[in-house]
């Protein structure tokens, strides 16, 4: 039994070491005539069954959850930023996030993927930012800053202490 948590990081950084250890397991296992049994886990997936035809997996064995088996509703806005360079693309896609929270989240939590530690730090700083700019400094708290504030003085990264202030969690596992 091999588990890969995050398995969509195939495309990634990290996704040519999970490329040899996959390959490798799958070589040892016709090798010594022992099936190996695959488990990928990971976020949201457009290409799920190609992956799994790259990993040998039958199209029966495959278990994609779409989000109507979530006990919990989820919407999904999908938008596309053109552009060749990262960095600039991914500054481009700030303003129509925020505008996307305002209009389709404004009073619920949203989740706001990016892919790197870095982003992830803009990302949130820019979101102050466009509240700031519409002067709504506050429009993502729910509760009274009195409640927040010893919360606060317990949380060790100064940047997490930050964005949570104005009502906005930071998390990336890299």
């Amino acid at each position: 039994l091999v588990i890969i948590d995050e398995i969509h990081l195939l495309g990634e950084e990290r996704g040519p070491i999970l490329e040899v250890i996959v390959s490798r397991m799958r070589y040892m296992a016709e090798r010594m005539s022992q099936p190996v049994r695959i488990v990928g886990l990971s976020t949201a997936m457009a290409n799920a069954s190609d992956l799994a035809d790259w990993l040998g997996i039958p199209h029966d064995s495959i278990f994609n959850f779409k989000p109507s088996v979530r006990p919990v509703p989820l919407e999904v806005h999908i938008a596309g930023f053109p552009g060749q360079h990262y960095c600039p693309r991914m500054a481009a896609m700030n303003k129509p996030t925020y505008r996307a929270i305002t209009v389709h989240s404004p009073d619920q939590p949203t989740l706001v993927f990016v892919s790197s530690r870095r982003q992830t730090r803009l990302t949130a700083l820019d979101l102050i930012a466009y509240c700031s700019a519409d002067e709504k400094e506050g429009q993502f708290l729910n509760m009274p800053m009195g409640e927040l504030e010893p919360m606060l003085a317990a949380v060790k990264d100064p940047a997490l202490r930050h964005t949570l202030a104005f009502g906005i969690g930071i998390h990336h596992t890299n």
